[in-house]
């Protein structure tokens, strides 16, 4: 599969609150993920299937919805609107989220 066709794969997870699956497929054993610059604790698979589980464990998402992607060669971005409820308070936002592919999987990703 393309670069292209797994960071769709990706976003569908997401939409039908796979997030984990999606995790352990496409993301490298050596994935490093940012949060707006910060990635303090997130560096390695491991450590970042933490977090994600943290999330998951304590979200519900009512909508997830792309606005843009972009893809050029080993490095994409996606635009999403994400209205859910996490630990009890709703929140709505707009994020970015670039990643670094290599192998045809997530190496980088950054949050904004």
């Amino acid at each position: 599969m393309s670069v292209k066709e797994n960071l769709e794969a990706i976003i569908k997870g997401i939409q039908d609150n796979k997030i984990l699956e999606a995790f352990d497929k496409y993301y490298h054993n050596d994935v490093v993920m940012y949060e707006k610059g910060d990635s303090t604790n997130r560096v390695g698979k491991e450590a970042n299937r933490k977090a994600e589980e943290s999330f998951v464990n304590n979200a519900t998402i009512h909508e997830a919805k792309v606005t843009k992607v972009l893809v050029d060669g080993n490095n994409t971005a996606y635009e999403m609107f994400m209205d859910f409820t996490y630990g009890g308070h709703k929140v709505a936002k707009t994020q970015w989220a670039l990643q670094e592919w290599k192998d045809g999987k997530v190496i980088k990703e950054e949050f904004y």
